[in-house]
C-alpha cells in the first residue's frame, strides 16, 4: 500500500513538472519567435509603456501572485532579463522568487485565517475546489509540487492553511518555490542567449 502511494506522488509530481516545462517551451519559443520576426524599435513601440515602468511591472506581478498566479511567473522573468530594471538578473530572480514566497505565506496565513469561519464555509470557488481534492490526497507534498510546477501556488497555499498545514512545515516545504525561480530563472538566461 505504501509502494502505491509513493509511486502516485511520484507520479503527479512528474507528470505536472513536464507540464511545467512544456509550458516553459511553449512560452520560449514564442519569446524567440518575436525576437527573430521583430526588431528592438518594434518591441519597444508594441510594449515600451509598460515595458520600462518597473513599479507597474512589480506591482502587476504580486497581484498575479497573490490572486492565484494569473499571468505566469516566467513572463516576468524574460522581462528582467530583458530589461535589468530591477537589478542584475540574478539579484531579480531572487527578489521575484521571495515576493512570490512571501505572497503564498500571506494566502496561507489567509487561508488559516478564514478556516473556521461559517460565512465563507457556505462559498463556493470552483478553482479551490478542483484543487482540494488534491490537498486532502496529498496534503504537504502539494505544496512542494505548486512550488515548482504550474499548479496554482497561491491557491495551493491558501488550502494549506484552510487544511491546517503547520506553519514551520508550510514554510519549509514552500522553500522550493524559490529553487524553482532560480532553475527556471538560469534555463531562460541560456535559452534566451540562443
Amino acid at each position: 500500500m505504501g509502494e502505491f502511494i509513493a509511486d502516485d506522488k511520484r507520479k503527479f509530481l512528474v507528470s505536472n513538472v513536464l507540464k511545467g516545462f512544456f509550458y516553459l517551451a511553449i512560452l520560449l519559443f514564442l519569446f524567440l519567435l518575436l525576437r527573430q520576426f521583430s526588431s528592438e524599435e518594434e518591441r519597444y513601440s508594441w510594449f515600451g509603456g509598460i515595458y520600462d515602468d518597473a513599479v507597474l511591472i512589480m506591482g502587476i506581478f504580486v497581484l498575479s501572485e497573490i490572486l492565484f498566479g494569473i499571468i505566469p511567473p516566467e513572463v516576468f522573468m524574460l522581462w528582467s532579463l530583458e530589461t535589468s530594471l530591477i537589478g542584475p538578473y540574478l539579484t531579480s530572480i531572487g527578489i521575484l522568487s521571495v515576493i512570490s514566497y512571501a505572497a503564498g505565506f500571506l494566502n496561507f496565513n489567509l487561508g488559516k485565517w478564514v478556516k473556521n469561519k461559517k460565512w465563507i464555509s457556505g462559498l463556493r470557488f470552483p478553482r479551490l475546489q478542483r484543487y482540494l481534492g488534491l490537498f486532502e490526497k496529498y496534503g504537504g507534498y502539494l505544496v512542494v509540487v505548486a512550488s515548482i510546477s504550474p499548479l496554482p501556488f497561491s491557491a495551493i497555499s491558501l488550502l494549506s492553511g484552510m487544511g491546517g498545514l503547520e506553519t514551520k512545515k508550510y514554510l519549509l516545504l514552500s522553500l522550493f518555490r524559490i529553487l524553482r525561480y532560480f532553475v527556471y530563472g538560469i534555463l531562460l538566461a541560456g535559452l534566451g542567449n540562443l
